[in-house]
């Protein structure tokens, strides 16, 4: 599995769509980001249509940090990890730190749907 969004508030307001919730990790981290799927977040109906995210902020508990890579569409952009070194998460399993941290927050921006 990828990464998995739980929507816990939306904000639509006058000019844009606000989405705030968590992302659960599970299965493995691939080298150059794992995807982060917004179709599967259940508020398409609410974001201009075939639009990525204008921006992303995502951030969590355990030191790494998290880095939004855009994609062309609501289902393929990526998440992009670094430890708390500086070098990108090796591809793998998710160390148990990422997959035990339940506050890995994520905040996203979209063009309102007219």
């Amino acid at each position: 599995m990828a990464l998995a969004i739980n929507v816990q508030l939306v904000d639509t307001a006058q000019k844009g769509v606000y989405i705030f919730g968590t992302l659960a990790a599970s299965g493995n981290y691939a080298t150059g980001g794992d995807t982060l799927d917004f179709t599967a977040a259940g508020v398409v109906d609410k974001i201009a249509a075939g639009t990525a995210p204008v921006q992303v902020w995502i951030g969590g508990t355990t030191g790494d940090s998290y880095g939004w890579v855009a994609g062309s569409s609501l289902a393929n952009g990526k998440v992009k990890i670094n430890t708390a070194s500086g070098t990108e998460l090796a591809s793998g399993a998710y160390p148990a730190r990422i997959t035990g941290d339940a506050n890995i927050q994520v905040e996203a921006v979209f063009k309102k749907l007219l």
